[in-house]
């Protein structure tokens, strides 16, 4: 039977859960840590630590018989008061398979351990008469999904996912997330509604509620996979029940060109040395230089590099204190993301880390060339232009053994305090990025462009540095690059 349900008053009880987050170690030099940063600058890992949101004390939705139900911490039930005793089956509506079954005496409340999408069914008896069941169904009734205020890839990978549960689902969903996200991206998602997480809000009115993110170890219960198998992205497409794609965030594109000269973005920190690139060319050096190397490779092509970081340094150890290569040009700071964005969608290419500003560009659909030893290819968004050295401790973030811990100075499980500490970065050499580099359509367009002009030129003294393009095979598309001149022409053999 299918009883008629009713929605009752929001009870001013609540239930709360606080969202933690790290923060990265300021700098012992400085007498005060920087201020925070406001939302429309971006991200501050500090901003959500003690973040909060509410749900009610008492479920939310009330059937005939009068118990009381909802879905915004796994399942929820209330047994009215009583003497009467309740036996509770919960099933899952796409297997049809019982997942519990249990009795309960009346007025008490039952919350499901699985804090994930479930399309659950829910039934209770008394004296073996069917007195409640309901059907998780979703469809025009509000939904709350809730992104911890972290980084900026975290919400550039998760909000399209609250979107598409949006589409998919027919219900009217919340987005909980941080302000500066909010700022970013309400004007290109008409169909959800946004409430800042920093407001801790009282999500009293939500007939369900979920969590995204990558949750620690011993909160098994708030994902059905963990995210070492499915990547960062894909494992929330998991935890809201949706198909397993790789989808783009919306972003405010089409500004005009910043400058005319052909350009590359980079960024180069990150939130843990392990995301680092660490090659040095030589073990005596106290700082790696692989950046610089790899820019001054780029500017012998003719291109400008602009590095993009909001930070010009940060300091982890006394061992591990980073600052952007001072060859490229400074475009740091505490600026919006929407001007980082304004020269990342111009950009022939992008090169960069594991980071937030890597999953920017993505998003902005220009080539993204990533830098990363301690995660899978799985684990980010797809890209043909990674660089891993396979040869050397890899993969540690994908481990089911070794779960990343965001509070670890550096976070190095297998190798931390040896020689071996962060070994996987500091083997990827400039070589190996330069080659990949050279795979990239655009790279290839513009190495093409500059041996036109330098045989047009024929003069050694021309402005493109002839040297750099001899060290590379030539992929001439223009029948005047691939002709050989008239004085190198083979003889013909005289036949026989």
């Amino acid at each position: 039977m299918n009883e008629k349900l009713s929605l009752t008053a929001p009870p001013k009880k609540s239930f709360s859960y606080t969202l933690t987050n790290s923060m990265i170690q300021p700098n012992p030099g400085r007498k005060q840590p920087p201020p925070l940063i406001g939302p429309e600058i971006g991200p501050d890992p500090r901003n959500s630590i003690g973040a909060r949101v509410s749900m009610s004390e008492i479920p939310l939705c009330t059937s005939e018989s009068g118990i009381r139900y909802d879905f915004a911490f796994g399942y929820r039930v209330l047994f009215p008061a009583g003497n009467k005793k309740y036996l509770l089956r919960v099933y899952d509506l796409d297997s049809g398979v019982l997942l519990e079954e249990h009795v309960h005496k009346g007025g008490e409340f039952i919350v499901g351990p699985n804090k994930y999408y479930v399309r659950y069914r829910l039934e209770a008896y008394v004296d073996s008469t069917l007195v409640f069941e309901h059907d998780y169904n979703c469809e025009g009734r509000e939904v709350c999904i809730i992104i911890p205020d972290g980084g900026l890839g975290d919400n550039l990978a998760w909000l399209p996912y609250i979107e598409e549960f949006r589409i998919m689902r027919k219900a009217k969903v919340t987005a909980v997330i941080g302000e500066w996200m909010i700022r970013l991206s309400k004007p290109q998602y008409p169909g959800l509604k946004f409430i800042p997480l920093g407001t801790k809000p009282a999500l009293r009115f939500a007939y369900a509620i979920y969590f995204c993110g990558i949750f620690e170890a011993d909160r098994r219960p708030w994902r059905p996979v963990d995210h070492q198998f499915l990547g960062m992205q894909k494992s929330v497409a998991q935890i809201l029940g949706l198909p397993l794609q790789d989808l783009h965030c919306r972003i405010p594109l089409g500004s005009e060109r910043p400058v005319q000269e052909p350009y590359v973005c980079i960024s180069t920190m990150a939130t843990n040395p392990t995301k680092y690139w660490n090659y040095r060319s030589s073990p005596e050096l106290k700082d790696p230089d692989c950046w610089n190397i790899l820019i001054r490779w780029l500017k012998s092509f003719g291109y400008r590099v602009f590095v993009l970081d909001r930070d010009k340094e940060l300091y982890f150890t006394k061992k591990h204190s980073y600052h952007v290569p001072e060859e490229a040009e400074d475009l740091t700071g505490r600026i919006p993301i929407a001007e980082r964005i304004h020269y990342l969608e111009h950009a022939d290419f992008f090169v960069g880390l594991p980071s937030g500003l890597s999953w920017l560009a993505w998003n902005c659909n220009i080539p993204v060339v990533m830098i990363s030893g301690f995660t899978m290819p799985n684990c980010e968004f797809p890209t043909p232009y990674r660089v891993t050295n396979f040869l050397f401790c890899h993969g540690c973030w994908n481990d089911t053994n070794n779960f990343f811990d965001s509070k670890a100075p550096v976070w190095c499980p297998r190798h931390v305090g040896t020689p071996r500490e962060i070994e996987c970065t500091k083997v990827i050499t400039p070589k190996m990025v330069q080659e990949t580099i050279l795979r990239i359509p655009v790279f290839q367009k513009r190495l093409n462009e500059l041996r036109e002009q330098a045989f047009l030129a024929q003069d050694k003294q021309h402005p493109i540095r002839i040297g750099a393009l001899k060290e590379i095979p030539p992929r001439a598309t223009s029948p005047a690059l691939s002709a050989k001149p008239a004085g190198n022409a083979e003889k013909k053999k005289p036949q026989k």
